[in-house]
C-alpha cells in the first residue's frame, strides 16, 4: 500500500502550510506532490517558496505563479500593467529575492507521480494542459471528458478551483485538493488531499487542518499588504478569513463588466458589494464551452 498527499493553492499563506506540513510529517506519505499556485495572496511569498524549497517536493507551478514571473518581462500580459487591479501581483513579486525566482522559474506544468505498486496518478494544476481552468464539482461529465481525453492515467488530481472534489467522470478519478490558503467551500480550514492506493486502484480522502488565522490577518496588516495590495489584497483577506470565494468571484465579475482595461477597483468594489457575495455570486455554476 502507498500513501501520498497532494496539496494546491497556498497563495503565500504559510501558517496554513505550516499546519498541513505538520499533519503530513506525522503521518509520513510516500510521497507528497504539490500542484501550483505557491503565491499571490497572502504576507509570506518567500517564506512559502523557501519552506516548499527546503522539502525537496515534486512542485507545479500555478497560473498566479506564472503571473508574478511574467511582470517587468516581455511576456507579460497587458492587463498587467494595470498596477491598482493587480496590486498583489506586483507586492508579492517586490518580496522575492534571485533565489525563489530561480526555484519557480524551473517548475514543470504537470507530471505523474508512478508508484511501483499502484497505478500511475497524473499531477495537474487546473487542466491537463492548461492552468488556467480546473475542474470543480459542478463541471459537466462531457465537457470534463473532453478534458480528459488525452490522459492515460485513470486518476487525475489538480487544484487552481479551490473547491475539493472527488469524482468519477467516465473512466477516470478526478480529484481535486481543494486549496490549502484560501479555500471557496465555505470551510476556512486549509485543505488537502490523503491517497492510498495498491494495484486495484486509489482511495481518496479530503482533509482539512484548522489553523490559527488570526496570524494572517495580523500579517495583512503588518507586512504592508493590506495598504498596498489594493482591493484583491482585500478580497484575498476576505475569502482566507471566510473560506468563502470572494477574490475570484469579484476579479471573475470585474473582467465581466469592465473587460481588461483600467477599472476604479474601489468604485468597482462598493457595487460588487451591492450587487453580490455569500449567496448571489456572480461566477455562474460550471458552463464550460
Amino acid at each position: 500500500m502507498t500513501a501520498i498527499a497532494l496539496l494546491s493553492d497556498i497563495h503565500a499563506n504559510l501558517p496554513a502550510l505550516e499546519a498541513v506540513i505538520g499533519e503530513i510529517d506525522r503521518h509520513r506519505p510516500d510521497a507528497v506532490g504539490v500542484l501550483g499556485d505557491l503565491i499571490n495572496g497572502c504576507a509570506w511569498p518567500a517564506e512559502t517558496l523557501e519552506l516548499l524549497a527546503s522539502r525537496a517536493w515534486p512542485v507545479l507551478v500555478g497560473n498566479h505563479d506564472d503571473a508574478v514571473m511574467q511582470l517587468g518581462t516581455p511576456r507579460m500580459e497587458q492587463r498587467y500593467a494595470d498596477r491598482e487591479h493587480y496590486a498583489t501581483l506586483w507586492w508579492t513579486r517586490s518580496r522575492l529575492g534571485p533565489a525563489q525566482v530561480a526555484f519557480i522559474e524551473k517548475l514543470p506544468l504537470e507530471l505523474t507521480i508512478a508508484p511501483p505498486d499502484a497505478p500511475a496518478v497524473r499531477l495537474v494544476h487546473g487542466l491537463p494542459g492548461n492552468f488556467f481552468v480546473g475542474f470543480r464539482p459542478d463541471s459537466p461529465v462531457d465537457w470534463s471528458a473532453r478534458q480528459l481525453a488525452p490522459v492515460a492515467e485513470q486518476t487525475v488530481a489538480g487544484g487552481h478551483t479551490h473547491f475539493p472534489m472527488v469524482r468519477t467522470i467516465e473512466r477516470w478519478q478526478v480529484i481535486n485538493t481543494g486549496s490549502v490558503g484560501a479555500p471557496y467551500d465555505e470551510d476556512p480550514r486549509a485543505a488537502y488531499v490523503w491517497l492510498t492506493g495498491d494495484a486495484s486502484g486509489w482511495q481518496a480522502e479530503i482533509r482539512r487542518v484548522d489553523y490559527d488565522r488570526g496570524l494572517v490577518d495580523n500579517a495583512f496588516r503588518r507586512s504592508g499588504l493590506a495598504d498596498d495590495g489594493g482591493v484583491l489584497g482585500e478580497m484575498f483577506h476576505r475569502t482566507v478569513m471566510s473560506g468563502q470565494p470572494y477574490v475570484s468571484d469579484f476579479n471573475w465579475w470585474v473582467r465581466r463588466e469592465f473587460g481588461d482595461g483600467a477599472v476604479d477597483m474601489r468604485s468597482a468594489r462598493e457595487r460588487y458589494d451591492r450587487e453580490h457575495g455569500p449567496g448571489r455570486w456572480a461566477f455562474p455554476p460550471a458552463r464550460h464551452p
